[in-house]
């Protein structure tokens, strides 16, 4: 059993507000170093995404049993993480979004173990053939691999269902996607 620091970014785009990121932490690390680590990932990120892109970290959450999903505390960091992106004005639509694939080294119902982040707010000078720019995958790739390396200890959360048989695990690698993704549903 892993306790797990849910950590949520909101971001504000041009069309407006109410998009999230959820990512999930080990929560025997300090909540200060997981917010930092996270906050020097976004601005990373932010080089490529449009002017309007706005992210705010949480400063607060929750903290869940991986096994069962059950709530089994709070957390609390009050410091402000915020940015704004700096890559144009126009944006990209908000369908489109670049795709982080985070990937574990566990193997869950005979797959490996593997959690997404879309990443949106784009900037049109960010594409290219109707695709993610070389340069802006580069970007967000070399964001996500110090975002590895940090001690942040970032996790893929595989949820229990009917309440057993969740697990998480350390992310090892990334991939981003040089093609456009959409987020067609969120679980609720």
């Amino acid at each position: 059993m892993t306790i797990l620091r849910e950590i949520t970014t909101e971001w504000s785009l041009v069309s407006g507000g109410g998009h999230l990121s959820v990512m999930y932490f080990d929560a025997s690390v300090a909540v200060a170093s997981q917010r930092t680590a996270l906050h020097t990932f976004w601005t990373s990120v932010k080089a490529v995404q449009s002017t309007g892109t706005v992210y705010t970290i949480s400063t607060a959450g929750r903290e869940l049993d991986d096994a069962t999903g059950a709530l089994t505390g709070a957390w609390s960091e009050a410091s402000v993480k915020n940015g704004a992106g700096g890559s144009g004005s126009v944006p990209v639509p908000d369908s489109d979004q670049a795709l982080i694939q985070w990937r574990t080294v566990s193997i869950v119902n005979g797959r490996f173990l593997r959690g997404r982040t879309f990443v949106p707010g784009l900037g049109i000078g960010q594409t290219a053939g109707g695709n993610v720019l070389g340069t802006a995958v580069t970007n967000i790739q070399t964001a996500a691999n110090v975002l590895i390396a940090s001690a942040a200890a970032l996790e893929v959360w595989h949820r229990p269902i009917a309440g057993s048989g969740g697990s998480s695990d350390a992310v090892s690698t990334a991939t981003v996607w040089t093609e456009f993704a959409t987020l067609r549903r969120r679980r609720g």
